[in-house]
């Protein structure tokens, strides 16, 4: 009787033991170090030219994630935004002045030397503007509302390459 428990109660122990050594030797990158783990790879990847103003906050915003940039360039990133606006709401026939928009980004991170796509994908947004009497006070708010979507698909678009980067290290 005492040996099928002695037997038994070593068996477990030594199965706890094989489990913690095991779980000992995994790699686990946090998300306190997630910045030094891609800062590296961020810092290789070159971005694309201006042309509009959606595209200069989208550079500005990464740019402030990312820091400095690397001269040997190993990524190159593009991207394309597309938007759509739509009143939200009428009433007795009259529009309202509110405006629900859509913005997303598709995008595609290259590896420079091959071409070859790493990693591709699509983000997208909504924001609410309006309620505001004046025409111009309704389009500068659509202006503001359109900068703000751009901004915060820069934050998620850095977020994604940066789970992307993270997996590399893996």
């Amino acid at each position: 009787m005492w040996s099928a428990n002695a037997r038994k109660f070593l068996a477990i122990l030594s199965f706890a033991i094989v489990l913690v050594g095991g779980l000992g030797g995994c790699s686990v990158n946090s998300l306190s170090n997630a910045d030094a783990v891609t800062s590296a790879h961020f810092q290789k990847m070159a971005l694309p030219e201006v042309t509009t103003r959606a595209e200069q906050l989208m550079n500005r915003t990464l740019t402030n994630y990312i820091g400095g940039f690397d001269g040997d360039t190993h990524y190159q990133l593009s991207y394309n935004f597309s938007s759509a606006t739509r009143s939200v709401l009428s009433s007795a026939g009259v529009d309202s002045s509110l405006n629900n928009t859509k913005m997303a980004v598709s995008y595609s991170l290259q590896d420079s030397r091959t071409g070859d796509v790493l990693t591709a994908g699509s983000i997208d947004a909504f924001a609410t503007s309006g309620a505001i009497s004046s025409y111009h006070g309704q389009d500068v708010s659509a202006e503001f509302a359109a900068e703000r979507l751009v901004k915060l698909l820069g934050e998620r678009l850095y977020q994604k390459l940066q789970l992307y980067f993270m997996s590399l290290e893996v």
